[in-house]
């Protein structure tokens, strides 16, 4: 039949309420297609058969899942992207997004288990060039935890994932980083580079570097034992800045040094990151002041447990 000459008399949408306990219930009695919504767990079921002698098979639709309308909202959108529309939404697409809350790149519903090795972890960016990150070695694979609403990998000082395809970041680029390191391990290295001595962002012994290993902070390095967001910035003329929680330059010098990204948590000449990540956004352009504040926005959203983030301007 045409789409245009459908009537409503011609499909029936039929959702039914109770509990979780009562779902059995409506097992016993529903028609294939039929819906039911647990309002106490706030989870959706979907009757796979129609009821017969036995119950019918039901499949759980998650109401935290992607294609949910509340959920798609609160993600960071861009054309071309995972999700191309909501509260979140900028104008430039990454050149790789790594979210530990959707580890595959694809479906949150695919996440790992607390605890579990983490052998691949997926750019969701939407871009045609694969940078999914994986590691084959058990022993250097890091782990999968959840933390209530919060998803995070962890890296133990001898883990990493290395990238399908290097990425060298062009003269203007826009980094931003969620992530920590474990109490006292004072280590901090995010994403690594392909060549020894080379890095955009790492911290070690309490100092923070960027770029150009000649400027370097020892303010915020001792504090990174909790979470924190880093942006790493370097525009048309070569101003390299590195910002904590949020406008908060820390770093800001003129570098033009080139830099390869190949792999998370560990530098090529063996610094490795010992801590958490989070969240790695990697754009090759310099993103508009309001771009930047939108994913500030949807950071703070995400990650309850951030410091307060200051707006750029």
């Amino acid at each position: 039949m045409a789409l245009n000459k459908l009537h409503k008399k011609d499909f029936t949408i039929a959702v039914k309420t109770g509990t979780e306990a009562n779902k059995s219930k409506f097992a016993k009695e529903c028609v294939q297609g039929e819906m039911y919504f647990a309002t106490d767990t706030k989870k959706l079921y979907v009757a796979n058969s129609d009821a017969g002698a036995v119950d019918a098979s039901l499949s759980e639709l998650s109401t935290a899942g992607q294609f949910d309308p509340s959920y798609a909202q609160s993600q960071l959108s861009y054309l071309g992207g995972l999700f191309t529309s909501s509260n979140y939404n900028i104008s430039t697409q990454p050149i790789m997004h790594f979210d530990a809350a959707i580890l595959d790149g694809s479906d949150q519903a695919n996440n790992l288990g607390d605890g579990l090795a983490v052998s691949a972890w997926g750019d969701r960016s939407g871009r045609a060039t694969n940078y999914d990150a994986t590691q084959a070695t058990g022993t250097a694979q890091p782990t999968y935890y959840i933390n209530g609403n919060e998803k995070y990998v962890r890296f133990d000082g001898g883990d990493s994932l290395d990238f399908a395809n290097n990425y060298t970041l062009p003269g203007t680029f826009n980094m931003v980083v969620v992530g920590n390191t474990i109490a006292d391990a004072n280590n901090f290295l995010p994403i690594g580079m392909n060549a020894d001595s080379a890095y955009v962002i790492i911290e070690l012994g309490g100092r923070t570097y960027g770029i150009s290993g000649n400027v370097a902070d020892n303010t915020y390095g001792p504090h990174y034992n909790s979470i924190q967001q880093f942006w790493a910035t370097r525009d048309g003329s070569n101003n390299h800045n590195i910002y904590v929680q949020g406008g908060n330059s820390i770093i800001s010098t003129t570098a033009a040094a080139s830099r390869t990204v190949a792999r998370l948590g560990k530098a090529n000449n063996g610094y490795w990151h010992t801590g958490d990540i989070y969240e790695v956004i990697v754009w090759g352009d310099d993103l508009s002041t309001t771009d930047k504040n939108t994913v500030n926005n949807y950071l703070a959203n995400k990650y309850s447990s951030l410091p307060t983030l200051t707006a750029f301007t």
